[in-house]
């Protein structure tokens, strides 16, 4: 099972047949923000990150919430560079870090009709066992069996003509990349060398949902397309689709990072081995302990067991929490409860505590969930002698609901 997929969006600068084109706008903003959508939407990816060597590229897909953590370098931004090139590149970057991963999607910048139920359905593929890798392909709209060739002398003939007598319903279909994204696991890939080998499965995409982008004319056909397929969803759902739905992603499970104003979330199975024991010598502080449900130590084992369930867990995250100046200053815990229902957590850094963190951080994160989220109220557990996080609540605009075992429970409405 591919529980750590990492998404990488290659978006180099040097474009040749159209001029800037992984952030030209197209039907309204850069075309590059569609994939960035439609994969922090997808929910199937531990991170998404665009590998570029172009500062305006890096910054249009930070906008769209995709990471760049790193620069390409010169080696993998020329015309000889191999889109494989850039991945391993991009795979020994985070390596560095000791940040590894069991599977990759390369989602082309340039693919505005990908949709995050396409992604779904190639990462399931690779979550089945069933394959190592998986991509987007498409019929080819007459069979290749009748094609024609002009020789030298420049007369026409049939390339096969050992066909000329066969009805098309009669020929195999054949098929071709619809070049929007490719799904493989990272090990598939150190073998082979590419993104796909023997052991792949296709995702058929119909015709309408593919166009080629070499040329102005093809750009124009492709918005004529897109504007067509919206239009037609618009219809099909008596209109309610609004502008909110371009412009807000909409998650149906959290990701495993989230990027607020000045904090950086993180879940804990994303974390180095460093931070992650940080994480539970912090957690077992006594003055943590003493507030929390659970007071006993939690052991290195029961932690590494906890973290490593993370990755594969859609109903529970456990973040480390790190300011603007990529600081670690607390963690935050969110479990859903109920449909629209969010349980929370938060303990802060020793050394961070009575600088404002806590409100701070919650505040900023109540507005995201406000706005990429179906949460409508967050529910907190709190004992009653702990008067910090009382006042804590109170500042946030919480409402006491109730009192049992000695807990005192609050609800926020979003």
């Amino acid at each position: 099972m591919c529980k750590n997929t990492l998404c990488i969006i290659p978006a180099r600068g040097g474009s040749k047949r159209i001029e800037r084109k992984n952030i030209k706008e197209f039907a309204g903003k850069p075309i590059i923000a569609y994939s960035i959508e439609a994969a922090l939407k997808s929910g199937c990816f531990s991170k998404v990150m665009v590998s570029t060597d172009d500062e305006e590229i890096a910054d249009v897909a930070r906008r769209y919430g995709a990471e760049v953590p790193f620069m390409r370098s010169a080696e993998t931004a020329n015309d000889f560079a191999t889109t494989a090139d850039v991945l391993f590149e991009v795979l020994d970057k985070y390596a560095e870090s000791g940040i590894e991963f069991d599977a990759i999607c390369c989602l082309y910048a340039t693919a505005p009709f990908v949709t995050s139920d396409r992604l779904r359905e190639g990462h399931a593929l690779l979550n089945e066992g069933n394959c190592s890798a998986a991509f987007t392909c498409v019929e080819y709209s007459y069979p290749i069996q009748r094609s024609l060739a002009i020789n030298a002398d420049g007369h026409i003939g049939m390339k096969y003509p050992e066909y000329a007598k066969s009805r098309s319903q009669d020929l195999d279909k054949s098929y071709h990349d619809a070049g929007q994204f490719y799904f493989t696991t990272v090990k598939a890939l150190r073998e082979c060398g590419s993104l796909w080998g023997p052991d792949t499965l296709p995702i058929i995409l119909p015709e309408l949902e593919v166009q080629d982008l070499d040329t102005l004319q093809d750009w124009a056909l492709a918005e004529l397309k897109y504007e067509y397929l919206h239009g037609q969803a618009q219809a099909d759902a008596g209109g309610a689709v609004g502008n909110d739905a371009d412009i807000n992603v909409k998650f149906d499970t959290l990701p495993f990072e989230i990027e607020l104003d000045n904090y950086r979330l993180k879940s804990y199975h994303l974390l180095d081995a460093g931070t992650s024991e940080l994480m539970r010598e912090e957690r077992n502080r006594e003055d943590v302990r003493m507030w929390s449900v659970n007071q006993d130590e939690i052991s290195q084992s029961e932690h590494n067991a906890f973290v490593e369930s993370l990755g594969s867990r859609d109903d529970l995250r456990y973040y480390a929490v790190f300011n603007s100046y990529d600081e670690l200053v607390g963690s935050v815990n969110l479990k859903r409860t109920a449909p629209g229902h969010m349980d929370r957590g938060i303990w802060i850094l020793q050394d961070r505590q009575g600088l404002g963190y806590a409100s701070s951080i919650l505040q900023s994160l109540y507005g995201w969930l406000a706005e990429h989220t179906d949460t409508k109220v967050i529910e907190t557990i709190v004992k009653p002698d702990n008067k910090a996080s009382m006042a804590l609540e109170c500042r946030l605009g919480a409402k006491e609901r109730s009192r049992d075992n000695d807990m005192v429970h609050y609800e926020l409405n979003l």
